[in-house]
């Protein structure tokens, strides 16, 4: 998990008050926070891009950028020293993230200040235009502009930190949702948000102001663009954001342009949030403008003119749930007075009043900010509630009923196959349950059957389907690891779900085994070799017949089932080169799927 380094001088700045450092770990650790470590860091110059990295005082200075991916031969200079926490990133709690966020949620629970804090932002005059050719590669666009007191080395840094740290908590390492922050006094709006040919176009990346690149030299050549080139080299066109000079702004979610980055001394900036996820995008806006503000920034909204409908954000208008003061009782197991209940929520910086004008009701309306992404249902309130009425009050009571552990059946078996298949060199993955259907046939030239099971209201495309199968998640990785050296040996235990109407649920579930092997040398012998070992070791008996299977070469494909000819539990063969391609793989492929156990 990502750990991120939070300034101690910043964080009481902000607090506007001093704290010992052990109170203040003390604090982050009740709200959540997991506190690595506290020490003194030294803050290097980027000379390409302006932006301080820090390092711990006993290790080297930097050769690489954290933000900008210029690398050089000598360490950076030195700019600066400071105390500061180390923490591991809160995935639910990506308001968290950065000093501003965290000093508004500590100044709730030090009873500095309590309720909400209120948030709004100014019309603005700027306007974004969505081509429509753009729907199909990146959907959604959100944007901001923010007045800002001049930027500072220190504020400069806390906003390039934040910006990575919302591409890794919101964004998926910017695949579900990127961000672009530039110096409004260097465009000329309006920005037009478009998609372009991979050699189509040319633009200075950042860090790089005397070479003028084209998209696909980019994502081989920048630092930035080799990173993330596996985000956009599928596509026929990229995504480009330009002004209406036909300055470009960025390639999302790739790199910006130099001419158009932010400085030391900027004060006026302009913001966008693309994506795959119109969820994703928002909540990563809102979290953004919303730690602006706290670092004294001024919000202004930009109108977004799509091709059918035109929206205006930020939207900062708080978020509303209905919340039960005995349901809270009953959940924590805690004796709480109503008026503990009522503080404990306001300490949390949110506001709350009672649904019945006779103030003693069971039901509670409660505000909440809109930078609080992860309140999705009554439950989250309720752990905030915990939080703020003090875990270290909480009574430690054993259980009613003493019982001993057992493995189950599935567990079990996983456990001694993962033991094999280590023992045999591989290395253990875990992918998603959820994936797209593109994923799950057309990549793998099968066409979508009816035993799989459809998410009615997915969140993304990427999260429509459940898995019945472990080939996805197998090819995927490799994929991603095709510039890697090969061989490559992986594996995945994980449960597969398949549609049976006749029972309760309505689905059966099975614990599979996945291996795949891409390399060279890769063919059916191999994988055969693999799996008479785990057939052995589990003391199985095994019958392999041929079948043909679109997702494999014709006569390298079998079936294996038991020695009596009962219910087939794997299949076997060599990936067909169309499938390859799909997944942009260069060399063969064997794969391998074992139904290991039947989860009830």
């Amino acid at each position: 998990m990502p750990v991120v380094t939070i300034s101690v001088k910043l964080l009481n700045q902000l607090l506007k008050k001093e704290y010992p450092m052990k109170d203040l770990t003390e604090s982050m650790e009740q709200l959540g926070c997991d506190v690595e470590d506290t020490e003194e860091i030294t803050l290097y110059r980027c000379p390409a891009c302006d932006a301080l990295n820090d390092r711990s005082a006993r290790e080297e200075a930097p050769k690489t950028c954290a933000f900008c991916g210029t690398e050089q031969q000598e360490g950076f200079p030195k700019f600066a020293s400071d105390a500061a926490v180390r923490i591991d990133l809160l995935a639910d709690r990506p308001d968290l993230f950065n000093a501003a966020g965290l000093s508004r949620a500590l100044r709730g629970y030090l009873g500095l200040e309590t309720g909400m804090p209120e948030f709004s932002c100014d019309p603005g005059e700027i306007e974004v235009q969505v081509d429509p050719s753009v729907l199909d590669i990146r959907p959604y666009i959100v944007c901001a502009v923010a007045e800002m007191p001049p930027l500072d080395h220190a504020a400069l840094r806390e906003l390039l930190k934040l910006q990575e740290n919302l591409h890794w908590g919101i964004g998926r390492d910017r695949k579900l949702a990127s961000i672009g922050i530039y110096d409004l006094d260097t465009l000329s709006p309006p920005i037009i948000f478009k998609s372009a040919a991979p050699e189509g176009f040319k633009f200075f990346p950042l860090t790089m102001p005397d070479r003028e690149m084209t998209p696909a030299q980019i994502l081989k050549e920048h630092p930035k663009g080799v990173g993330y080139a596996h985000l956009l080299e599928h596509l026929p066109r990229y995504p480009l954001l330009i002004d209406s000079k036909g300055q470009t702004l960025s390639m999302p979610p790739i790199i910006n342009s130099d001419e158009t980055k932010c400085r030391t001394g900027t004060t006026r900036l302009f913001i966008d949030v693309t994506g795959l996820s119109e969820q994703a995008v928002t909540d990563a806006l809102n979290i953004l403008v919303c730690d602006l503000i706290e670092l004294g920034g001024k919000v202004q909204t930009v109108k977004i003119n799509y091709p059918d409908r035109s929206i205006e954000r930020p939207d900062l208008t708080p978020g509303l749930i209905d919340v039960g003061y005995e349901s809270a009782r009953r959940w924590l197991g805690i004796d709480l007075s109503r008026d503990e209940f009522l503080q404990s929520i306001r300490k949390m910086r949110m506001n709350v009043e009672p649904a019945d004008s006779g103030g003693d009701g069971e039901n509670h309306k409660v505000r909440y900010p809109v930078y609080r992404s992860d309140i999705r249902h009554e439950v989250d309130i309720f752990e905030d509630i915990v939080i703020g009425y003090g875990l270290e009050k909480v009574p430690h009571l054993l259980v009613p009923t003493m019982t001993v552990g057992l493995e189950r059946p599935e567990e079990k078996i996983g456990s001694l196959v993962r033991e094999v298949m280590t023992g045999l060199g591989f290395t253990e993955i875990m992918t998603l349950n959820l994936n797209s259907e593109e994923n799950l046939f057309t990549r793998l030239s099968m066409e979508p059957g009816a035993d799989h099971v459809i998410v009615d209201n997915p969140k993304t495309i990427n999260q429509e389907v459940l898995r019945h199968h472990l080939n996805a998640g197998i090819m995927e990785t490799l994929e991603k690891n095709r510039k890697k050296p090969v061989p490559q040996e992986i594996f995945e235990i994980g449960t597969v779900t398949l549609l049976n109407p006749e029972t309760e649920t309505g689905v059966n579930e099975y614990r599979h085994l996945a291996f795949g092997i891409i390399g060279p040398e890769a063919g059916y012998a191999e994988g055969r070799a693999v799996l008479d070992s785990v057939l052995r070791e589990l003391g199985w008996e095994a019958e392999y017949r041929p079948v043909e299977h679109p997702t494999f070469i014709e006569g390298r494909c079998a079936e294996v089932s038991g020695g009596s000819g009962g219910e087939v539990w794997a299949r076997l063969g060599e990936i067909h080169p169309r499938v390859l391609c799909n997944f942009n793989l260069a060399n063969p492929v064997v794969y391998c799927e074992l139904r290991l156990a039947k989860v009830f």
